[in-house]
C-alpha cells in the first residue's frame, strides 16, 4: 500500500522487514508456478517498446489508481454529506486493500528489475509485487461503480478503470501479468464478497444500538488487524473500524445530513479531502514505528475524523456564521426600534 503522502510505504530494507505473524502462518516459500508470467527478460523487452503518449496516459492511471484516492474521495463524500455512498465505496475499497497488503506480505515477491521500470514510476522501498494493489483496487471499485451506478457515463468509466489500470501497471514495467492477473481475480472477489455480506451487515447495523455497534465494529477491526501482524493491512481494517465509531458518534451528536445544492456540496467535499490530507500528516510519526498498534492507532483516527471530524467540522462552521447571521439581525432590529422611538420622542416635543 503505497502512499507516498501518509509515509504509509517507508518500509525497512528487504533484509530487515518486520512481520509480526501472531498465527503463525508465515511466508509462503516455493517456485513460482507461472513463471513465464514472471519473466525479467520480457519487462526489458516491453520497456523498450513505450511511446512517450502512452507513458503519460499510464503515468496519469498510476496516480488515479492508487489507495490514497480513493480515500480522499471517502472523505469528500462524508464531509459532502452523501455517508451512503460513502460507506458503500468503504465496503469494497477496505477489504480490497486489505487483501492485498496481506498476500503481499506473505509472498514477498521482488519486483522487476529498476531498470525495466519507467523511470518517473514511483514504487515504495520495500513494496512487493504480487498481486497488483493498483490492479485489484481499480477492479474492485471499477466493476462496483459499473454495477451500482445508475449513469451509463460512470459505468463507461468504472470498466475503463478497471482495465486500463491493471494494464498500465505492466506497461510502466512496475508489475508481471502475473501480478496484475492475481489482483484483477482479487479485486473481483472484493467485488463478491461486498455483494454477499452488504445486506447482512446492514440489517445488524440498523437493529443495533447505536454506539455499541459503532464500538463493535471497531474492536473487531482491531482485532483482525493484529491478527494480520501486518501494519500495513491492521491500517485498512482500522480505518474501517474508526468510520462506524465516527458514524455513531456524529449521530450521537446530531449531525445529520443537510439538503445542501451541489455548490455547498462541492466546498465541504474540499474541506474534508484538505482535512483528510492533514490527518495523513498528523499520523505519520505513528506510521513510521511499522509496527501493527500504531497501525490500528492511525488508522482508527483517520477513520473517526473522515466521519466524524470532517461532519463536525462543516457543521460547527455553518452554525457559526447562522450564529452571526442571527446577531446582525438582532442588532439591525434593535437599531431600527430605537430610531423609530428617537423620532416619535422629537416628534412629541
Amino acid at each position: 500500500m503505497h502512499l507516498p503522502l501518509l509515509h504509509i510505504s517507508s518500509r525497512k530494507p528487504d533484509d530487515f522487514i518486520l512481520d509480526e505473524d501472531p498465527l503463525k502462518l508465515g511466508q509462503i516459500e516455493g517456485k513460482d508456478i507461472i513463471p513465464w508470467l514472471a519473466n525479467p527478460f520480457a519487462a526489458f523487452d516491453r520497456a523498450l517498446r513505450r511511446r512517450r503518449s502512452l507513458d503519460v496516459a499510464s503515468l496519469g492511471l498510476a496516480a488515479i489508481g492508487s489507495e490514497v484516492t480513493y480515500f480522499a474521495i471517502l472523505s469528500g463524500l462524508f464531509s459532502a454529506f452523501d455517508k451512503r455512498s460513502a460507506l458503500t465505496l468503504a465496503g469494497v475499497i477496505i477489504p480490497s486493500v486489505t487483501v492485498n497488503q496481506f498476500v503481499k506480505a506473505k509472498f514477498r515477491f521482488k519486483r522487476p528489475p529498476r531498470l525495466a521500470m519507467h523511470p518517473w514510476a514511483f514504487v515504495a522501498p520495500g513494496d512487493y509485487t504480487f498481486p497488483s494493489g493498483h490492479a485489484q483496487n481499480a477492479v474492485a471499485v471499477g466493476i462496483f461503480i459499473a454495477q451500482r451506478s445508475p449513469y451509463h457515463l460512470l459505468k463507461l468509466l468504472g470498466i475503463t478503470a478497471a482495465v486500463s489500470v491493471p494494464l498500465s501497471r505492466v506497461y510502466l514495467g512496475v508489475h508481471y501479468p502475473r501480478d496484475v492477473v492475481a489482483g484483477s481475480l482479487l479485486g473481483l472477489g472484493s467485488v463478491a464478497l461486498a455483494n454477499i455480506f452488504e445486506n447482512p451487515f446492514r440489517e445488524w447495523w440498523l437493529s443495533s444500538r447505536p454506539g455499541a455497534r459503532g464500538f463493535t465494529t471497531a474492536i473487531t477491526g482491531g482485532i483482525l488487524g493484529l491478527l494480520t501482524g501486518t501494519p500495513l493491512a491492521a491500517f485498512p481494517l482500522a480505518v474501517g473500524g474508526g468510520l462506524a465509531m465516527g458514524h455513531d458518534l456524529a449521530e450521537m451528536a446530531g449531525i445529520q445530513e443537510v439538503n445542501l445544492d451541489r455548490g455547498k456540496r462541492w466546498v465541504r467535499g474540499l474541506i474534508g479531502v484538505s482535512m483528510f490530507m492533514s490527518a495523513g500528516f498528523a499520523i505519520r510519526p505513528l506510521l513510521k514505528r511499522q509496527t501493527t498498534a500504531a497501525s490500528i492507532i492511525a488508522g482508527g483516527l483517520v477513520g473517526v475524523t473522515l466521519t466524524f471530524g470532517v461532519p463536525f467540522a462543516t457543521s460547527v462552521a455553518q452554525r457559526s456564521r447562522q450564529n452571526v447571521s442571527d446577531k446582525k439581525s438582532t442588532w439591525g432590529i434593535f437599531k431600527k426600534r430605537l430610531s423609530l422611538a428617537r423620532k416619535k420622542y422629537m416628534n412629541s416635543n
